[in-house]
């Protein structure tokens, strides 16, 4: 039993989801606005914006009203506005970096398809393991530790095996560039 004067737990939660819920209808506006103006990009607007509001919803309860609230909650724009234009900062930078890293196929969608099998082809001439281990290392950029960890194997294991499915795949390269030069003729 609760002594009087005091609420039980489930009215001070409903009393505060209420008061959350008035102060996101009065202001979203204003944190929309906030947050545009503070440069956060119209796509990651409504991100920033819930953000801004998660963290009302944890902070509400402390909020004294020594402020006001549009202050209080500027001050919250202000710290999620900043991280949402260095996370975007971050994003674009990773974005650059793996566009840089693909490989420049041509644009015609059957060369496409012939490169891929010819890749696909050059890879049969490999055993298994040593085109698991080339697989991982060339084209999904694995490291040599994550590779031996996947194949249960040692490290210097996944190295050897690299370095000869290289060799076999040069080979092969070499191979069929004698033969293309003969059919050529």
């Amino acid at each position: 039993m609760t002594p009087p004067g005091t609420l039980s737990v489930p009215d001070a939660a409903a009393m505060q989801r209420r008061a959350l819920e008035a102060v996101y209808r009065e202001q979203h506006a204003f944190v929309w606005r906030s947050l545009a103006r503070l440069g956060v990009g119209d796509s990651a607007l409504p991100d920033a914006s819930h953000d801004v509001f998660m963290v009302v919803a944890r902070r509400l309860p402390e909020f004294e009203g020594r402020a006001s609230i549009k202050t209080w909650l500027f001050a919250i724009c202000l710290r999620v506005a900043r991280a949402s234009r260095r996370n975007y900062a971050r994003e674009r930078k990773q974005r650059a970096r793996y566009e840089a890293a693909q490989p420049t196929l041509p644009e015609q969608p059957h060369a496409r398809a012939d490169a891929a099998r010819t890749l696909r082809d050059m890879l049969q001439h490999l055993d298994e393991d040593k085109r698991a281990v080339f697989i991982m290392a060339e084209l999904e950029e694995m490291t040599a530790p994550e590779i031996a960890a996947v194949l249960s194997v040692k490290t210097a294991t996944v190295y050897s095996r690299l370095r000869l499915a290289r060799a076999e795949l040069e080979r092969v390269v070499k191979r069929e560039a004698v033969r293309a030069r003969r059919e050529a003729r």
